[in-house]
């Protein structure tokens, strides 16, 4: 299927949003026929270039994006909330003017099912429950209950998508298909980053308490 394609220096995963703020001619172009037929955008990270100017060089797996809030400006310009639906390959540039257009290949997502994706899941799911509560205590917030998917493919782009990592890392969890290794994937980062964290929220906690004595 042929797609009209938004380069940009973030990643996409499925059931995530992402807001867009639309300025340029070309995009406004893209946009507007986009809604008229009622067709997604294919989402993709920029391997060189800019997100403003000349065509950028994107990876070759992103995100298909549905419009699913649109807020018209002045002079054509457009606030959009979209809404990530399914991965898919770029085979091949169709158009680069006056915007990207490919045709691309939806993908699927192997290795959801079973008790070992289940187990990982769970894992991941107390893991991140956990992350997230560290992540929050850093700055003195805190929270009672997370919402989590219980698919484990979905569980595992909600994760992703909320992960403090590079958008490399990003990309490398995008690009794998298999559900079990994204778990996997996961576990580990969250598991070195919940290791990393929590001396820093002790002696943050620790602070506050000193300081909190010297108040008194």
């Amino acid at each position: 299927m042929e797609l009209s394609l938004f380069p940009l220096n973030s990643v996409l995963f499925p059931g995530t949003t992402l807001p867009l703020h639309i300025f340029e001619e070309r995009y406004k172009l893209m946009i507007g026929r986009c809604l008229e037929s009622k067709s997604p955008i294919g989402v993709l990270l920029i391997r060189s270039g800019n997100e403003v100017g000349k065509v950028a060089e994107p990876f070759e797996m992103g995100t298909t994006a549905r419009i699913v809030r649109v807020q018209h400006l002045e002079e054509g310009r457009m606030n959009l909330v979209c809404l990530g639906e399914q991965r898919f390959r770029l085979s091949h540039n169709v158009s680069e003017t006056p915007y990207l257009v490919g045709e691309v290949e939806l993908l699927q997502s192997t290795d959801a099912e079973g008790a070992e994706v289940k187990d990982l899941g769970d894992t991941v799911a107390a893991l991140f429950g956990e992350y997230y509560r560290l992540y929050l205590a850093i700055s003195n917030q805190w929270t009672r209950q997370i919402a989590m998917p219980e698919v484990a493919g979905e569980l595992a782009d909600f994760v992703a998508s909320r992960l403090a990592v590079s958008i490399w890392t990003k990309q490398q969890l995008l690009e794998e298909l298999s559900v079990r290794r994204r778990l996997e994937m996961e576990m580990e980062t969250l598991s070195d980053a919940i290791r990393e964290m929590t001396p820093k929220v002790d002696a943050a906690r620790a602070q506050r308490w000193r300081t909190l004595g010297v108040m008194n």
